[in-house]
């Protein structure tokens, strides 16, 4: 069995960090080639496809899940619980993979606007066999999530929003040493930014704690998906408890991190999964240009932060790193009666 490149860099932590292999990786990058004479610049602009992490279901949240499920494992938990809005990418990524791995895994739903998207994943959910549970509030969920359901849930490994805990940070340390691995053999050039969405902000706490173990003077640059900063306070919590993990490696034993990365809610439009104009150019323009499918909530969002730079001036080069999924699922959920999944659910599919 191949190691990833954190064990490989770091060898002593083979033994302290709980690991299996999920991913296809190295991912792919290439150069965006169309879409800069597009948007009329100079600068190179690169993408990372974290599309393709796995044949079974892709994306950034994969990479946390290569830690996550197996520390579940570790502790011979029989499911998965985890928190995310109605069409959850990291519920879906969670499902699937956790039922490749013998866990089940119980999804605690919160609203957002309904698009073809999410219809599509609640298809999926449910046929993947997610235990689906509904709040009409965010704080409702997080309170069955946090205080209620767990004195009845025994044997259930709780997961917190968005896979974003400090071993999930790991999957994205791991990542940052795979780009400098594709860097070095010359796949493609040091970026001067990384442009990344920002939800949970477990991504982007691994790439800037990443970044800071290189050489690299790569900076991160983070677009919010909803009109407001998370709180830099846990965005920071997440960074130093990843980092206690690695320095359980005396490598790392006197290594300090300094925050690097920065964050813009200028992309974000009026919600979270709340499509934006600049968002529905940046999905018509990758897919006609590039070939590649963006989400409106995450990845739409960030590559219009990324071609409004570009034609700003912004200077080069530039990485986009794609978390959104590729893995085509859309047989299956089209095979899929709405009236099948359980009542509470009906409505967002005959509503709008």
């Amino acid at each position: 069995m191949k190691h990833p490149p954190l064990f490989e860099v770091y060898p002593d932590l083979r033994e302290q960090i709980p690991w299996i292999p999920i991913l296809s990786t190295p991912t792919p990058t290439r150069q965006l080639t169309n879409l800069q004479q597009v948007v009329n610049t100079n600068e190179e602009i690169w993408v990372k496809l974290d599309n393709l992490t796995s044949e079974k279901y892709g994306g950034n949240k994969v990479r946390k899940l290569e830690f996550l499920i197996a520390d579940a494992l570790q502790q011979e938990k029989h499911q998965i619980a985890t928190l995310g809005g109605l069409g959850t990418n990291h519920g879906l990524a969670t499902t699937i993979h956790g039922q490749a791995n013998n866990l089940a895994t119980r999804l605690y739903l919160t609203p957002q606007p309904i698009t073809t998207h999410v219809r599509m994943n609640l298809k999926l959910l449910y046929h993947f066999g997610a235990d689906m549970i509904y709040s009409e509030t965010r704080r409702r969920a997080n309170f069955r999530f946090r205080f209620l359901d767990r004195i009845s849930q025994r044997g259930t490994y709780w997961l917190p929003l968005g896979g974003s805990t400090a071993l999930g940070v790991l999957g994205y340390v791991n990542a940052v040493l795979e780009l400098l691995n594709q860097i070095t053999t010359g796949e493609l050039p040091e970026p001067r930014l990384i442009y990344i969405p920002v939800g949970s902000l477990g991504t982007i706490a691994g790439i800037d704690l990443g970044l800071q173990l290189t050489n690299l003077s790569t900076k991160v640059k983070g677009i919010c998906v909803a009109p407001h900063l998370p709180p830099t306070k846990s965005l920071n919590q997440l960074i130093e408890g990843a980092l206690r993990l690695l320095q359980q490696s005396p490598q790392l034993t006197d290594f300090t991190y300094q925050p690097r990365y920065e964050l813009t809610m200028d992309y974000s439009g009026s919600g979270y999964g709340v499509v934006t104009d600049a968002g529905t150019e940046a999905s018509q323009l990758a897919l006609e240009l590039e070939a590649i499918q963006l989400d409106p909530t995450y990845t739409a969002k960030t590559l219009a932060g990324v071609i409004d730079a570009a034609r700003k001036g912004e200077k080069g080069p530039i990485l986009y790193w794609h978390t959104f999924n590729s893995v085509d699922l859309s047989t299956i959920a089209n095979s899929i009666d709405y009236q099948d999944l359980p009542s509470v659910f009906h409505r967002f599919f005959t509503n709008g």
